[in-house]
């Protein structure tokens, strides 16, 4: 008896629009996932700030190091203080080994 409530409950409309509702988010994962690398460049395309790495001194502070315009620069931000920049100079490519 419990059965045919439940059936009862879900009629097979419900299950055809849920299988297509899973269908297009599948596709549109798939999408993404393929053109990730595209993505990111396309939105980042044209833009003179990038920030390279943030690193957890503590709590609330932290060390940034910021990319503009072909150089780098170490900022570090403490809570209660001005925050710290230095300039660490042109941003160089990290070499791959062979």
């Amino acid at each position: 008896m419990e059965t045919e409530t439940a059936l009862a409950v879900i009629r097979p409309g419900q299950i055809a629009v849920l299988a297509l509702f899973m269908a297009v988010l599948a596709l549109g994962w798939l999408l993404v996932k393929l053109n990730q690398g595209g993505l990111a460049r396309r939105l980042h395309q044209g833009k003179r700030m990038k920030l390279a790495e943030v690193a957890a001194l503590s709590s609330t502070d932290r060390a940034l190091i910021l990319e503009v315009d072909g150089r780098s620069f170490l900022l570090i931000r403490c809570k209660g203080a001005a925050p710290l920049l230095h300039d660490l100079g042109p941003t160089t490519t990290p070499e791959v080994a062979p």
